[in-house]
């Protein structure tokens, strides 16, 4: 009877004691921002629209991860109406990510209908000008056969629209691939990146490494603004930067289903504990081929001397993010363009805006120089965010 009780003590002592570290552990990992979160020294009047399209010289549109839109997928519907505004005068970027869950496969192909046909049609019904750049789920999520299913994704998309450039970049080459809008009168030069390339460890294009770097380093040789596209971010507070908040530790059974609201406390903790510090994966920032890829285009950038502005934008984590750089001027993570993939996100000391919420951005390149950023979500108040990038 004795060891029974002392037995019994022992087990309740370690139930509370993890009881006691979850509530510490979910006190510190804190809540995700389901309300925008603004930077503290935002002024009240960047939390409001401001009018330019009777200066706007040209305007690009991002958006990243829409490969699984809902039936009028609201953000389309929006991105639709801002691309009617002057549709001459206006580029839209999809950040990858196009077709979940493993891209154009030739089992999966069937699907592209309902997966990639909402977007193009956006581009379609507007006559604006459309670019999509690949994701890790169009790479079929880096399984094998994925690079012929880029290639597939390729095709379908180039023959279904008109306007050129339609995929960057093409044949599965990593880039980089640099365009510049409007082609007439140039005031931003676009430098598009396939950054799963990186990451990639099935069939790709053998290119070196090292030829890639020296020609993106090339490519930043300008007095325009440049704008970097790639699917992967550079830095981020969302999943792929190592945050989950308080519920994906307490009910982690929702990361594969969104309704299974099952509590599962402490061993809940395992799944996003192991994830960042023992399984490491590449599609996170802190696995190692993720980490060399970011670590070798932030030293190509560092070497920007001409550009009055440099910004690198990104896709993968659903959510909206509007970082300042350490190397780059601006990172933008655009990463929920379809209702159904909204993951957490928290903030950093550079974090001017944050949301975990469908959305696009806007950079509106003005007739006198200025560039402003605006965070666009479907909605009474669509503009929910803007900031000058350069005055």
């Amino acid at each position: 009877m004795m060891k029974f009780y002392k037995r019994s003590r022992i087990l309740w002592s370690i139930f509370i004691l993890g009881v006691i570290v979850q509530v510490v552990q979910l006190t510190i990992v804190g809540c995700s921002h389901t309300s925008p979160y603004y930077h503290p020294d935002i002024p009240a009047s960047e939390k409001q629209d401001i009018v330019t399209e009777n200066t706007l010289h040209y305007r690009i549109l991002l958006l990243g991860d829409g490969g699984q839109p809902k039936p009028n997928e609201p953000v389309l519907k929006t991105l639709q109406a801002w691309a009617q505004k002057m549709p001459e005068k206006t580029s839209i970027v999809f950040l990858g990510d196009n077709m979940y869950p493993y891209g154009m496969t030739e089992k999966k192909r069937h699907e592209a209908s309902t997966r990639l046909d909402p977007q193009i049609e956006v581009i379609k019904s507007t006559h604006a000008h459309g670019l999509f750049i690949p994701g890790n789920h169009d790479w079929a999520s880096g399984k094998e056969g994925g690079y012929r299913a880029l290639l597939a994704q390729e095709k379908y998309i180039n023959d279904a629209l008109f306007h050129p450039p339609k995929f960057l970049p093409q044949s599965g080459s990593p880039g980089p691939v640099v365009v510049e809008f409007p082609e007439s009168a140039p005031v931003v030069r676009v430098i598009v990146l396939d950054t799963q390339w990186w990451l990639h460890q099935h069939e790709k294009q053998q290119e070196s490494p090292e030829m890639v770097i020296a020609e993106l380093k090339a490519s930043l040789d300008t007095e325009l603004p440049i704008i970097v596209l790639g699917h992967h971010p550079l830095q981020s507070y969302g999943v792929h930067g190592g945050f989950y908040d308080w519920k994906a530790h307490l009910f982690p059974l929702r990361i594969a289903k969104k309704w299974l609201w099952i509590p599962v406390p402490i061993v809940g903790s395992l799944y996003p504990l192991a994830r960042w510090h023992v399984v490491r994966s590449d599609q996170d920032l802190n696995g190692a081929r993720n980490k060399n890829m970011v670590a070798q285009l932030n030293a190509a950038f560092s070497i920007i001397k001409k550009t009055p502005l440099l910004i690198y934008a990104s896709g993968h984590d659903h959510s909206l993010q509007v970082l300042k750089g350490d190397v780059t001027d601006y990172l933008l993570v655009s990463g929920l363009a379809s209702s159904e993939k909204a993951t957490e996100v928290s903030h950093g000391d550079n974090t001017l805006f944050a949301h975990q919420h469908t959305g696009f951005m806007a950079i509106d390149f003005l007739a006198d120089g200025k560039i402003l950023l605006r965070i666009v979500e479907p909605g009474t108040k669509e503009v929910l965010f803007h900031h000058w990038l350069k005055r």
